[in-house]
């Protein structure tokens, strides 16, 4: 090539036009996420069902409601469940489910097809008497019944354990009702994020969210403070009655 002629050069491939950033600096909301609303959805109706199984549990272990009796009992089915250690794994008993006949303490109460479920790592209380009726081979426990026909054992330790689920399930729902409003979702660059989900909140809804979250926070503190003190002071094999 002769230094007297011209070089050609390759045109620039042509770029797409970049948007300039709004005027007062904010960052554009991206639209509700699909998956973040049926996330929101399934959330909300699963902690609405923990929330009321938790709560009246707690409620008819306390032994404030209900009819108190016994439950005479006609058979027990073991479950069990495999776990996992050093020496290799292992069956060991899970829970214990009891069929009878409930009789309440002034006889006004009688139900034939009663059942209860008692877990063998559940509070001290349900776990003596899930080891009561494998081990001692019991023929009757001293239950409460609520008017649904759902058994339980009266104790102080139950009653601490099931509101620690109550007001956790309380937390929960508050988080999947504004992903299920705002179409937010957990993972990062689907839908709005979640300080743009609480803008987005509707303003009527917006203190019932935050209460949410502060009864659920507060309660669950107390709730948790109450299981401690429960283990800490023995009150555990008191009758909260």
């Amino acid at each position: 090539m002769s230094s007297g002629e011209p070089v050609q050069t390759s045109a620039a491939s042509p770029q797409p036009p970049v948007e300039p950033p709004p005027a007062d600096g904010t960052v554009p909301v991206p639209p509700p996420a699909l998956i973040g609303r049926i996330f929101g959805i399934v959330l909300v109706v699963l902690t609405l069902g923990g929330m009321y199984w938790t709560f009246s549990t707690a409620v008819l272990s306390s032994g404030y409601v209900g009819s108190h009796g016994d439950l005479s009992i006609g058979k027990c089915a073991v479950e069990y469940t495999t776990r996992s250690s050093k020496m290799g794994t292992h069956r060991v008993q899970d829970r214990v489910t009891c069929d009878g006949v409930f009789r309440s303490s002034d006889g006004s109460v009688v139900d034939k097809s009663a059942a209860i479920t008692l877990s063998f790592g559940g509070s001290s209380a349900e776990s003596d008497a899930a080891d009561k009726v494998t081990a001692e081979k019991a023929d009757t426990l001293a239950v409460n019944r609520s008017g649904d026909g759902t058994l339980a054992i009266t104790s102080v330790e139950s009653v601490g354990n099931y509101l620690c689920g109550g007001f956790f399930f309380m937390l929960v729902f508050a988080y999947g009702s504004k992903c299920a409003l705002t179409g937010s979702f957990p993972k990062k660059g689907i839908g709005p994020s979640a300080s743009q989900a609480d803008k987005m909140l509707p303003k009527m809804l917006k203190p019932v969210e935050e209460w949410l979250w502060v009864i659920g926070g507060i309660g669950l503190v107390l709730a948790i403070l109450f299981r401690i003190g429960i283990g800490i002071f023995g009150l555990a094999a008191l009758p909260f009655q």
